[in-house]
């Protein structure tokens, strides 16, 4: 039978989420509490992610025997094995038709600041920065809305065969001491939203003209090509 997990991990553990040589990476360690329980067949993941990048509702698919029905049972068991850094948040089985990746409608990311005094206990988890103008933000990230040509927001080394895709939601707004950009699109090029954020922060601090970023974004001239830190980023939801 196939089952979909939906889990949360802490990326600040990991060099990433995709399997890796030296098996330090959210896949392995998911296929590792696996095959403590018998489960040995590959983990299937719908969203990579890159090196300090985090997750609150990740989606994987496995292939496991039919006696594995107790799916409580599963769910207490294989966190046994894959905490602190990996919660399985639920399990439940779905078609065999099911594709984790390919069946993926869009994906959404929120990228989390800071405003509070730094605190090196947080400092994984949210980029510390100073308090900027949510308004102008919103105004500038609505340049990303609709179907564009990203290929100046990728980082390269990407097997992605074409840089368009379709931003459904980009969006600013503030919680608390904390302001999070949210972004929704069918598919993000590699590093994407970091790139995106990046850019955006520049021209909230004066370091670039919104023209320049417009012009960015229409694919016509590269202006920024700097990273915002991973730690600020969260993968947080899967669309069927």
């Amino acid at each position: 039978m196939c089952l979909k997990f939906i889990f949360s991990y802490d990326g600040s553990a990991f060099l990433g989420s995709a399997s890796q040589p030296h098996l330090n990476s959210v896949q392995d360690i998911l296929a590792s509490s696996l095959s403590h329980l018998g489960i040995f067949t590959p983990v299937l993941f719908a969203s990579r992610t890159d090196k300090g990048v985090h997750a609150s509702r990740a989606v994987a698919s496995v292939e496991c025997g039919e006696h594995f029905k107790d799916l409580a049972y599963l769910k207490r068991q294989i966190n046994r094995f894959a905490h602190p850094f990996i919660h399985i948040k639920s399990i439940e089985r779905v078609s065999e038709s099911f594709a984790v990746r390919f069946d993926v409608r869009a994906r959404e990311y929120r990228y989390i600041f800071c405003h509070d005094e730094f605190n090196p206990f947080l400092s994984r988890y949210v980029y510390f920065c100073e308090r900027f103008d949510i308004k102008r933000a919103n105004a500038l990230l609505g340049h990303f809305v609709g179907e564009k040509d990203f290929k100046f927001f990728q980082k390269e080394g990407g097997s992605a065969k074409t840089s368009v895709r379709t931003m459904f939601l980009a969006r600013a707004y503030a919680y608390k001491n904390l302001s999070v950009f949210q972004f929704r699109a069918n598919g993000f090029l590699r590093a994407q939203i970091r790139l995106s954020v990046a850019s955006v922060l520049a021209v909230l601090s004066g370091k670039m003209s919104e023209e320049n970023l417009k012009e960015q974004i229409e694919a016509k001239k590269c202006h920024y090509r700097f990273l915002a830190p991973a730690n600020g980023l969260y993968l947080s939801r899967i669309i069927y």
